[in-house]
């Protein structure tokens, strides 16, 4: 598969571009989805987002209600604070996802904006250093397996027409 953005070669649908950083949608994926779901890691991520804040905001009010509404009345059971409780845990816990989705989305980002400032300023990405030749003179050369058959086989003719004449 070819990149339509760089037009590098060999990239994997569904999946980054090597080279500039662009989502390669996997075409036939993307005609079955056609309206369900989003396409991009991106969209997904904004999509979690917005589901993690509503979280939040639906668990803190519900929290807050009923501590509110029973907090101080002798008439609240032990199960109304536990349930406000699990309340608080759940809007803390959808808290947390939701900084981690922020900066996951920045990461996806920055790393996006470096690899087209290298494709467009025509760098290449630093490649790890290659390894010097190695020194196999200390190493006595293996005969290979073929090494000389043609020699056996034309001699053993020979020896037959020797044997042949005396």
């Amino acid at each position: 598969m070819f990149c339509p953005a760089c037009g590098a070669e060999g990239q994997r649908a569904d999946a980054y571009c090597t080279r500039c950083g662009e989502w390669l949608p996997n075409i036939r994926s993307l005609a079955r989805r056609r309206g369900r779901g989003s396409s991009t890691p991106e969209e997904r991520i904004t999509k979690m987002l917005v589901f993690s804040a509503l979280s939040v905001a639906f668990g803190l009010f519900s929290a807050i209600a009923l501590y509110a509404t029973y907090l101080g009345s002798g008439d609240s059971k032990w199960s109304v604070y536990l349930a406000a409780a699990f309340c608080l845990v759940i809007a803390i816990y959808q808290a947390v996802n939701f900084f981690y989705a922020l900066e996951l989305r920045q990461r996806m980002k920055r790393g996006r904006n470096q690899s087209g400032r290298e494709v467009a300023s025509g760098e290449r990405q630093p490649t790890a250093p290659a390894l010097n030749p190695a020194d196999t003179s200390q190493f006595v050369p293996a005969s290979s397996v073929t090494d000389r058959t043609t020699e056996l086989l034309n001699s053993t003719p020979r020896m037959a027409e020797s044997n042949k004449e005396k």
